[in-house]
């Protein structure tokens, strides 16, 4: 029985066929114990945190005192950061702002360089004005 060797490349990854990985790996939260912008930051870490952590046991959290304004940072499995300043918002608002790096996939937003264009022709055919009846046209 002759013995096959194993192709490379065949199997593709596809983030959620079969299981769902988030691309989010850690999150920061920086805040500063004697700021006045870090007053909702702090309080979010003593109420919040905890459930946080635990409705998302695959993050990993990391809390770090360091002087200047609170950010939130996201650590993503591509190797990229993402960083959102959070001075003076309140709690509810930064739980917004950690769903937010927590959903986000690390990649930077791009505009599109080139226009959207199709190689079929649209199922109703070219609209041109001069196709309705000379009575119902706009005149000008």
């Amino acid at each position: 029985m002759p013995v096959n060797a194993v192709r490379r490349g065949i199997s593709v990854m596809r983030n959620g066929v079969g299981a769902f990985v988030l691309p989010c790996r850690k999150l920061t939260f920086r805040y500063c114990n004697r700021g006045a912008s870090s007053v909702g930051m702090r309080e979010y870490i003593h109420e919040n945190l905890a459930k946080f952590s635990k409705e998302n046991p695959g993050i990993e959290f990391e809390v770090t005192h360091k002087h200047g304004q609170p950010l939130i940072t996201g650590h993503y499995l591509n190797g990229k950061k993402k960083s959102i300043g959070v001075a003076n918002m309140s709690p509810s608002e930064i739980v917004t702002k950690a769903k937010l790096l927590r959903n986000s996939s690390g990649k930077k937003l791009v505009r599109p360089t080139h226009p959207v264009s199709s190689i079929n022709d649209g199922p109703r055919g070219i609209w041109s004005p001069f196709h309705m009846l000379a009575q119902y046209r706009h005149k000008v």
